[in-house]
């Protein structure tokens, strides 16, 4: 399943997020982040990755009238060949249609850099 992220999520996504950043995640930055997405003060965007109840990921996005620029999209290593990304994608452009698409990548992620440009977005190199 993937939806935008719900108050219940806050955890979990918390959780993934600090894997992801690791020493760069701040625990207070992010809850204030993720409250505001919840309920709505903000131009970003949450994404919930869920399969069976279990978090596999999320995604973060800043969101304008005209784009849609993700700058977190994290799957749990263990899930990370089995196409869930696409699955991302496929939610982003059925509610997202008409935004162009842009990502925030790190130089160094190959693997991110061609998945991102296979789907057309243009990537922000970091």
């Amino acid at each position: 399943m993937i939806r935008f992220f719900e108050a219940e999520d806050k955890k979990e996504i918390s959780l993934l997020a600090a894997d992801f950043l690791g020493e760069d995640f701040n625990k207070e930055d992010f809850d204030v982040l993720f409250d505001e997405i919840v309920d709505g003060s903000q131009d970003e965007c949450g994404i919930a990755v869920l399969h069976a109840g279990e978090y596999l990921g999320y995604c973060l996005a800043h969101v304008t009238e005209e784009e849609f620029i993700i700058h977190q999209l994290y799957i749990k290593p263990r899930f990370q060949k089995m196409k869930v990304a696409p699955q991302v994608f496929d939610f982003i452009d059925e509610h997202f249609p008409e935004h162009r698409r842009q990502a925030f990548v790190p130089k160094k992620n190959e693997i991110a850099l061609g998945v991102f440009s296979k789907r057309g977005y243009d990537i922000i190199i970091m």
